[in-house]
């Protein structure tokens, strides 16, 4: 074998191709590989940014010549490294699209420097060719076609890769993308090894992926120090590792080792290679061979000393202020915020810094974190800020004061008060952050009004409570209309942080009148539900004012940022730029939608798309599902039919021009796409969890009444018989409070319920979002395998796209005998199949 270190760019150079052979198994990349990958290629790109000559190693390739090899026709088979460099490739076609939006010139510099070979035909074309299962689909994505199979994993590489793409994008930094380039070409560092010819490639392949457990990087770590601790090896080992290693457990293990490098090296500090980074540092204890082992040993009192540190921000048990916002901190899962926590332990330890400058750090870094939360900005990059910050903080200065001014800089869009007050009023804070996150956010307020009567807030029982509902009733869409179009004024304020408290009767509660929520509140031990108590009605008025009213107390609890100048280009559209990027192929969405995730209206949303380069602003349609009379391409040379290009990406269009309503994706199916906390509670909110039957009654007969007065009356007879069918097979039916009702046949799982399908006054709803959440469904093979037989039904076609969320049919169709035998025999299996995983547990 020959072995050398190289790069992408140099792999595909020239006109050589690499044809992944067919014993390889399709490509594989999740998410979770991706990921890791885009956390590297990010803190490269930073360093890039930084001027600082740094590579990542990535792995290894093997290479061996091709059947048709030959100094003319360069053909190599990839023996190993495939799943990287079909990856990388795909990468770069992501990187090719997103910068040809701006500047076209961009497709083909890249497609003819590294994805094609111009002047070959065929296959030899491609400079890479995967095997044959992926290879149309890796086709497509280099022509820039729409993808033949949107279920593809190379497909889900590329959407993955454009939506990373368009968080990262700054538009303050012209170079942010050329740099994340550069590192995919020549920054990610690869040991290509090249077979003899005579070699039998087949047989190197089973060698190298024939392999056992890998040591963790810690084990690597305890190794290496222990090598050179030949005679204090069981002293060291038993007064300071063991301790060590019992205290925090595998997992604190790890997390110490990394910590430990950060505070070293700061945001050079890489995950991937904390044996490497250890390696180096204990290099430069032992280069002086005299006393090696003692300095080795003060080497490991130093890792147990910040192992005590680590201990007590996972598990801060004291009654200090320093301990309770540690709580707080880990609460609200701030694991990016540990490396500047542990040096100001550090600092407060060694004398260097008051532990009054420790709590006003703190304070800064929550103001930090809640303000960012609040003003809907990303977390992506919260791991290198605070990296970067933690070199900052050495013990000249003042802790408190280099927190604040580290955090205060304009790209780091910490909202100074006058635009915290505006997201506080505007805001669709309910979509924010994690659900814990906004308790917190809740907590602290009610906190700030000083209670005498303690409430557990931390109780799992408090959940948040929209006063105007979700769903709200005729009578509260009458008290609506007051201040204008009821629809509009609810989707402006209903998620805003003026409409949300914290209650331990939401299911009670639901979208009942506010007159009787009025009592309930009242009779609340939260100071603020008290005070909601109070008015005599809930609309437009009193729920700004009272954002207002909490706005005020938030700037007290989350001091400011400190006034260094401009605070840097808006972050207003970052959310509906990457719901659109995260649009599964052949899917389509309503600005109605985006406008409800996002928190605005319309006809904004609207003026918006049309006056900017949007990746797929062209499959934001009306809701009939037709292209808006006021499309046009941001490009105004751009002359391509909006419909033919609508149908070459997958989208079924009828002889009028509307798009299929079963490719639609919701605005609750876009925050399931996005991971946004608020589509768990929305997953789960058409069917409150009631187990009083006394109530059953009045909602299964409002439930027939509006499928009756929606549908007629063969489809409520369907509906009815349906759910005879299920009781008599002893089977249970959950209805909806919701003012659109609905019900559901569902199988108990020990405390919990799982609905099969559910039934609302127009559609039934297959819950792929819940069940990928529940054993046995959370085998996606399962989950196809409901969806394929329920496509058997006549008139109903679920996407592959959407079997993780939420798609639907017609409740219609169960008025056809063949449809409702359908359905029946898919319940049957279902039930048997949750049945047989719960005796197998």
């Amino acid at each position: 074998m020959k072995a050398n270190e190289t790069t992408l760019r140099e792999i595909i150079a020239g006109e050589q191709q690499l044809l992944v052979p067919l014993y390889q198994r399709p490509y594989s990349w999740e998410r979770g590989q991706l990921s890791t990958l885009w956390r590297d290629i990010e803190l490269q790109a930073d360093r890039v940014g930084q001027g600082k000559d740094n590579s990542h190693f990535l792995g290894s390739v093997v290479l061996a010549p091709g059947p048709n090899n030959s100094p003319g026709n360069p053909e190599w088979l990839v023996v190993d490294g495939q799943q990287r460099l079909t990856t990388l490739m795909v990468a770069l076609c992501a990187l090719r699209d997103h910068q040809a939006a701006e500047d076209p010139v961009h497709r083909e510099r890249i497609n003819e420097t590294h994805l094609i070979n111009r002047f070959r035909p065929g296959d030899a074309r491609y400079r890479l060719l995967p095997t044959q299962m992926d290879r149309q689909t890796f086709k497509d994505c280099v022509e820039g076609q729409p993808f033949g199979a949107t279920d593809s994993l190379i497909a889900s590489a590329y959407q993955f890769f454009r939506t990373k793409l368009v968080e990262v994008d700054d538009p303050a930094d012209p170079h942010d993308i050329a740099r994340i380039e550069s590192v995919v070409l020549n920054r990610l560092n690869l040991v290509q090894i090249v077979v003899e010819g005579d070699d039998n490639a087949f047989r190197i392949f089973e060698s190298i992926n024939n392999t056992g457990m890998r040591l963790s990087q810690v084990d690597l770590i305890r190794n290496y120090v222990f090598m050179h601790l030949p005679t204090k090896g069981q002293f060291v080992y038993d007064t300071h590792w063991l301790p060590m290693q019992q205290k925090l457990g595998a997992k604190g293990m790890d997390q110490l080792m990394y910590l430990a490098l950060i505070l070293d090296r700061g945001d050079e500090a890489q995950y991937n290679d904390t044996y490497r980074g250890h390696q180096e540092l204990l290099r430069a204890v032992t280069v002086d061979k005299k006393d090696v082992e003692d300095r080795v040993e003060a080497y490991v009192k130093n890792l147990a000393r910040r192992a005590r540190y680590l201990e007590r921000i996972l598990t801060p048990a004291g009654e200090s202020e320093i301990d309770a916002r540690l709580r707080f901190l880990n609460e609200w899962k701030g694991n990016t915020a540990y490396p500047v926590i542990m040096r100001l332990l550090e600092l407060n330890e060694s004398g260097e810094a008051s532990e009054d400058e420790v709590i006003e750090a703190q304070r800064y870094i929550e103001s930090f974190l809640v303000r960012r939360l609040i003003g809907g900005v990303t977390t992506g990059n919260l791991n290198k800020i605070f990296m970067r910050l933690t070199r900052e903080l050495t013990g000249e200065e003042p802790v408190n004061d280099v927190v604040r001014t580290g955090l205060s800089q304009a790209r780091l869009y910490w909202s100074p008060d006058e635009q915290f007050r505006s997201d506080i009023r505007s805001r669709a804070f309910y979509w924010a952050g994690r659900t814990a996150q906004q308790k917190l956010v809740l907590r602290r307020l009610e906190e700030s009004y000083g209670g005498k009567e303690p409430v557990e807030l931390s109780d799992t029982k408090i959940t948040i409570e929209h006063v105007l509902p979700q769903s709200p009733t005729a009578d509260w869409r009458e008290q609506l209309a007051a201040d204008g179009d009821a629809d509009r004024v609810h989707k402006e304020l209903v998620h805003t942080l003026g409409n949300l408290t914290l209650t331990g009767y939401n299911s009670e509660l639901s979208n009942m009148s506010f007159t009787k929520k009025r009592d309930f509140l009242g009779r609340s031990s939260l100071v603020m539900n008290q005070r909601i108590a109070k008015h005599e009605q809930w609309g437009k008025a009193e729920i700004q004012s009272r954002a207002d009213e909490l706005a005020a107390r938030a700037i007290e609890i989350w001091p400011s940022p400190l006034d260094l100048g401009p605070v840097g280009p808006s972050r207003d559209w970052t959310l509906l730029h990457s719901a659109l990027a995260a649009l599964p192929a052949g899917t389509w969405t309503t600005y109605g939608d985006l406008a409800e995730l996002i928190g605005s209206h319309a006809v904004p949303v609207g003026v918006h798309l049309s006056a900017s380069e949007v990746l797929n602003a062209h499959r934001v349609l009306t809701a009939n599902g037709q292209v808006s009379k006021g499309f046009h391409w941001a490009d105004e040379n751009d002359d391509r039919d909006v419909h033919e290009v609508l149908s070459a990406e997958g989208i079924r269009l009828d002889e009028a021009g509307r798009a299929d309503p079963a490719q639609r994706i919701s605005a609750r199916e876009l925050a399931e796409l996005l991971e946004l906390p608020g589509a768990v509670d929305l997953s789960e909110a058409a069917l409150a969890a009631d187990d009083d039957y006394a109530h059953v009654g009045e909602h299964e007969q409002r439930f027939f009444q509006q499928v009756g007065e929606e549908k007629g009356p063969q489809a409520a007879g369907a509906v009815s018989r349906l759910l005879d069918w299920w009781r008599g097979r002893g089977g249970e039916v959950q209805f909806g409070r919701s003012a659109g009702a609905s019900c559901a046949p569902f199988v108990r799982l020990g405390s919990e319920i799982l609905p099969i399908v559910r039934l609302y006054n127009k559609t039934v709803e297959v819950p792929f979002a819940t069940l990928k959440k529940r054993v046995p469904f959370n085998d996606p093979v399962l989950r196809d395998e409901l969806r394929q037989r329920l496509n058997e039904a006549p008139g109903v076609d679920l996407p592959a796209a959407k079997l993780e969320l939420y798609p639907s049919f017609d409740i219609a169709l169960l008025a056809n005998e063949a449809v409702w035998d359908v359905l029946v025999s898919a319940i049957d299996w279902f039930v048997s199949r949750t049945k047989g995983a719960t005796e197998v547990e």
